[in-house]
């Protein structure tokens, strides 16, 4: 049986997420996995003959996780003008009617390469067209799909949940969980289906229009996207939308809540004494949610929290980079934090396992070489943004750019050349 590849990766910098930052650090990697990290001087008694990858003047740390997004709205036009939320529903409802059959397969291809180079190693995406799933790369990142289930109607769940096994099908094997919508599309009867899957991803309290609705059953959800749908909305929970999830025993650990935006101090104690997670898209929130989400609550809670993109129509673009720079501004959250939350804390919310999104032996060697310049890495890494390359496993399903050189560690035979791109 040939023997792992062996490969030393050093940089001006090493952001672990499980600890200080290294200067001038290195990672040593034995096949798919992290056999150590460190400073050289450490890690080199367990280097030798490691084929090495010097990248000065950058910061390694692990791939971007992009807790929440939806691949398939990728290269639709985003609604324009003012209105409010209901109504930015309606047109999106309208776009994605008015699209040719065939765009979605290859929208989801395109962006899932947007997202690898962004520095993306894994994306939630929420699915609700067969042929976009069968497009998701086997390589350049990994795809967790949550099919999505929409039925506001009680008589209707069973046929609901067909298609969402139709379309579990059709997603593996990147199937990851169900993403039951939202309190205004979803109707009890249909959420308590949905608990038969362990993993959930839910639109939660993102809009005051949902708040209303939720409470009241009134509101421009009923008056201006139902009335025009010619359909009628869900019963309304009668209670935040939270207390709904709480009550019928869907604020567990495994429930994801993307936006989280219009939580009450009580709201966030739910969520953290329930051990679900929150995924907070800031940039979609500052257009569509009247204010920003309690970041900072929630991590003084205790609470897993990640950063997603959700989808170009609401954020206009996948560039989460972007997100974590927002994070800063809105939530007032430190670089690290916001790296933090768009690294390790995604993972943590998906369910990818206690040493996923860091660096530590025994962890998947996934690593993202990123340009940084500065005293300070998490600064210099968030304030610059040019990754430079991402490797997947080792090696498999990566890509590299320049600015680094291949070598053989401790020989004196190996040269240096310039990755090449993909």
């Amino acid at each position: 049986m040939a023997r792992p590849v062996r490969r030393l990766y050093t940089a001006s910098w090493v952001l672990t997420m499980d600890g200080p930052a290294l200067e001038g650090g290195a990672v040593l990697v034995e096949g798919p996995v992290i056999r150590a990290v460190g400073r050289p001087a450490e890690v080199a008694p367990l280097a030798a003959g490691a084929e090495r990858v010097d990248l000065p003047g950058c910061t390694l740390l692990p791939p971007l996780v992009n807790a929440h997004a939806h691949l398939e709205l990728w290269g639709l036009v985003p609604p324009a003008g003012p209105g409010g939320f209901a109504r930015w529903v309606l047109q999106v409802v309208a776009r994605k009617r008015s699209a040719a059959p065939g765009r979605w397969g290859p929208a989801v291809a395109e962006a899932a390469r947007a997202c690898a180079q962004g520095g993306q190693g894994c994306v939630a995406d929420v699915v609700t067209r067969p042929e976009a799933a069968t497009a998701y790369p086997e390589q350049c990142l990994r795809i967790l799909a949550y099919p999505e289930l929409i039925v506001a109607s009680p008589g209707r769940v069973e046929e609901a949940w067909a298609g969402v096994e139709r379309l579990e099908e059709g997603c593996r094997p990147h199937l990851w969980g169900v993403s039951p919508h939202s309190p205004y599309t979803v109707c009890t009867e249909g959420l308590r289906r949905a608990l038969a899957r362990p993993r959930l991803m839910v639109h939660v309290a993102e809009s005051p229009d949902e708040i209303e609705f939720c409470l009241t059953g009134r509101g421009p959800i009923r008056d201006e996207l139902y009335a025009a749908l010619g359909i009628d909305p869900p019963p309304p929970p009668g209670r935040p939308p939270v207390e709904w999830l709480h009550a019928i025993g869907a604020l567990r650990p495994g429930t994801t809540l993307v936006h989280a935006v219009h939580l009450g101090a009580e709201h966030v104690a739910l969520v953290a004494r329930a051990g679900a997670g929150v995924v907070l898209c800031p940039r979609s929130n500052r257009r569509l949610s009247g204010r920003p989400a309690p970041g900072r609550e929630l991590l003084e809670a205790g609470v897993p929290v990640g950063l997603g993109t959700d989808s170009v129509l609401s954020s206009g673009s996948l560039d989460l980079w972007a997100d974590a720079a927002a994070s800063v501004e809105d939530y007032g959250w430190t670089p690290q934090e916001a790296l933090a939350a768009a690294t390790r804390g995604g993972a943590r919310v998906l369910g990818l396992g206690r040493e996923a999104g860091c660096f530590a032996p025994g962890a998947s060697a996934d690593i993202l070489a990123v340009r940084a310049w500065g005293s300070d890495p998490w600064e210099a890494t968030l304030a610059d943004r040019r990754a430079v390359g991402m490797w997947l496993g080792g090696e498999e399903g990566s890509w590299a750019g320049s600015g680094g050189s291949f070598g053989t560690y401790g020989t004196e035979s190996g040269g240096t050349s310039s990755p090449g791109s993909s």
